[in-house]
Parts: structure tokens; sequence; C-alpha cells
């Protein structure tokens, strides 16, 4: 028995056997001694591994403290912003229009951060339209331009015209070449 259990302890040294199936195969006369060679770890000394190995965690909780301290950093003054709005200025109410006034655009919203964002942000319809107008116009422009083109490389193709900057430079090899000529 004594070989078994010395066997076993030789082959399974670095396993923690605390199972019931692998105390099982140790006879109940066996020596305690073998049993606690088997259980033992790799450091020795049948106690339990202090070090447990286990993935970082470190980036995680990084990014969850950042996380956490710019939610709070933009969160508390938004809070306490909105809450001074709604307590001390509140939604508008409906009043009638004297004659004559014309309401702006941002004038029809009732509460009052949605009234600023509207006066300050966003554009209004008017703007909008202008926009789109310009946006065509030179778009427009540009298709006036590419047809202005192709009409003159067409009429160019047709009459034999060359290009109205080209002017033919002769070089003072040339001109020494046709003063021989005429000689």
């Amino acid at each position: 028995m004594a070989a078994l259990s010395q066997s076993l302890s030789r082959h399974l040294q670095f396993l923690r056997l605390k199972t019931p199936q692998f105390l099982s195969c140790l006879k109940a006369n066996s020596s305690p001694n073998a049993t606690q060679v088997i259980q033992r770890g790799m450091a020795g000394g049948g106690k339990a591994r202090k070090f447990f190995v286990t993935p970082t965690r470190y980036s995680d909780r990084r990014f969850l403290k950042a996380m956490r301290y710019y939610i709070l950093l933009t969160g508390i003054p938004c809070v306490v912003g909105i809450t001074f709005v709604n307590v001390f200025i509140g939604p508008a109410q409906l009043a009638e229009i004297p004659e004559g006034y014309v309401p702006k655009e941002y004038e029809y919203h009732q509460h009052p951060i949605t009234r600023f964002i509207s006066r300050h942000f966003v554009n209004t319809p008017q703007q909008e339209y202008e926009k789109m107008a310009h946006y065509l116009a030179i778009e427009q422009e540009k298709i006036e331009a590419r047809q202005a083109e192709k009409t003159v490389k067409r009429l160019m193709r047709k009459r034999g015209d060359g290009h109205w900057y080209y002017y033919p430079v002769e070089s003072p090899v040339d001109r020494y070449d046709e003063e021989e000529l005429k000689d």
C-alpha cells in the first residue's frame, strides 16, 4: 500500500486532490502522510494556494473611474442648471400678441431651454431656405460654366482654332536656321 501511495504522490504531485474520487483510492489503513503528499501543492507544505492568477482588471477599473468622474463632472452642473431654469424661470405662458408684432420662430417653444437652443443653435426655416437657394444657385452656375466650356470646345474643333493663349515661340536655333536658308 505504501508503494501505491508513493507512486501516486510521485505522478500526481502537482494536483491538489481534495475530491472524494481520488481520496477513496487510498485505503483507510494507509498512513496520513500519503494523503498529505498527494494533496500538497507545488510549493509544498500542504497549505492552500494563496496566489490565484486572475486577469488584470486595471484597465476596467480605470475606465469606470474616469467614466464616473466625467459623468459627475458634466451631470451635476446640468442637473443644477435645469433645476434652476425649471424653478425660477418656468414654462412660457400664452398671451395675446400685440397688433403689428410678428413673433420670431424661437418664441413659439414653451420650455426656456428649448427656446434658448432654438434661438442660438438651430437655423430658422427662412435661413434654411436661403442656404438651399444659395446652394442651388452655385450648382446652376457650375452647370452653365460646363455648358459654355463644351460649346467652346465644340466650336474650336469645328473651326480648327487653337487655344487663345498659345503663342508659338521660336528658339534662337530656329532663327539661325531660317537665316541660313535665306542666304
